[in-house]
């Protein structure tokens, strides 16, 4: 599935499998975890783009206490009834905690993941030995047309052009971004005028919407969760100085969890 970033052509894994190589030669060594590094450094930004390693250490330990299960058990309802699922991708993996739900719901599918954070896929990898991954930007994938049956975007930035590219006839791609009352709280404590995240979209050109629904629960965070919340999203650098450092001297907070998730399919 995977093809070079530099001329498009598919990658093949070399006979030892250390490392990935296209008919025009390019060629990406496999990390000792097992992905593969598929971002050019002329497309970087920054050095080591993405979600730093104290953002991934933080979500690590706020999905190990479970704060999002009920999302990942909702991801699993939508994608398990599907019927012809031979390969995925979940776009912007981060540390692979949702890799898990989407194995569950579809155990016989190969499991592709991507992130920009290499940080992120090198624990995702760790995880997941028998999926595969790569560095690589959701807005450039270093993926073939037409090789993926579904796409999974969970709060990651995406392109649509490119999920079609990349998805099989008729395949299916779910997005699953915050409702509009997502951490109301939290955002009520660091801003003087909170504002609504935007409503899920219903619609995108070229394909059509299967289903939609909502996720939505409280979670009451003690003073150490809570921290690791803030710290695992941008709020750890966004609102009043003061009031956030109000908020982290609370003994806790009952946070409103809120998700959209819209099951698409390619027309």
């Amino acid at each position: 599935m995977w093809a070079c970033p530099h001329c498009q052509q598919a990658l093949q894994p070399t006979p030892d499998e250390t490392s990935w190589v296209c008919s025009n030669k390019h060629q990406f060594d496999r990390a000792r975890e097992g992905y593969v590094n598929l971002l050019p450094s002329n497309r970087k930004r920054s050095r080591e783009p993405g979600d730093s390693p104290e953002m991934i250490a933080a979500r690590h330990r706020v999905h190990s206490q479970q704060v999002y299960h009920p999302l990942a058990r909702a991801l699993q309802e939508q994608t398990a009834p599907l019927t012809d699922i031979t390969s995925m991708l979940d776009l912007g993996c981060g540390e692979g905690y949702y890799c898990e739900a989407l194995v569950q719901a579809q155990p016989k599918a190969q499991l592709f993941g991507v992130d920009i954070s290499k940080a992120a896929v090198r624990k995702a990898a760790r995880g997941h030995r028998a999926a595969s991954f790569a560095v690589a930007s959701s807005f450039q994938l270093p993926v073939l047309d037409n090789s993926l049956s579904l796409v999974a975007r969970i709060f990651a930035p995406s392109d649509d052009a490119e999920v079609m590219r990349v998805l099989q006839a008729h395949g299916y791609y779910l997005e699953i971004t915050p409702a509009p009352t997502h951490l109301w709280e939290l955002r009520e404590n660091l801003y003087g005028k909170p504002v609504e995240h935007a409503a899920s979209r219903g619609a995108i050109d070229g394909m059509h919407l299967l289903n939609s629904v909502e996720c939505e629960y409280k979670m009451e965070l003690a003073t150490g969760l809570l921290r690791d919340v803030i710290n695992m999203t941008p709020y750890a650098y966004r609102g009043h100085r003061e009031k956030r450092a109000a908020l982290l001297r609370r003994d806790g907070l009952t946070l409103s969890m809120a998700f959209s998730l819209n099951l698409f399919q390619l027309q």
